[in-house]
């Protein structure tokens, strides 16, 4: 099916029903959001001038809010590469998936399912 149509949709619901018959029905479910209009790593994928050392004490005070969306607007792509990178980390990291236990936060991840809009 073409990505994002109705059959792509009905698709990933019958994944996602199969997965549920063969494991059982989800521990946790939830959303996952990054923030990227207010990010400095946004800022740094866009080419900003910012101290990435300096991650925790402000690494791009020169630039206001306003400033980072701006930047955002005028390069999506580093909006799409902050949401990779976000996506990555998290599965690879909170989750556990590329650890060799397959351990994370919610202890051993056996199975996950995501879906980007």
């Amino acid at each position: 099916p073409i990505e994002g149509s109705m059959g792509n949709v009905s698709l990933m619901r019958e994944e996602i029903r199969a997965l549920s018959r063969s494991a059982g029905t989800p521990s946790i479910f939830f959303t996952l959001n990054p923030a990227d209009g207010h990010n400095p790593l946004t800022s740094f994928l866009a080419g900003k001038d910012i101290n990435v050392d300096a991650l925790f004490d402000n690494p791009d005070s020169n630039y206001s809010s306003n400033d980072r969306l701006r930047t955002l607007a005028a390069n999506p792509v580093a909006g799409a590469q902050f949401f990779h990178i976000m996506l990555d980390e998290f599965i690879d990291k909170f989750l556990g998936i590329k650890r060799t236990t397959k351990r994370g936060v919610f202890g051993r991840v056996r199975h996950y399912y995501g879906v980007v809009e």
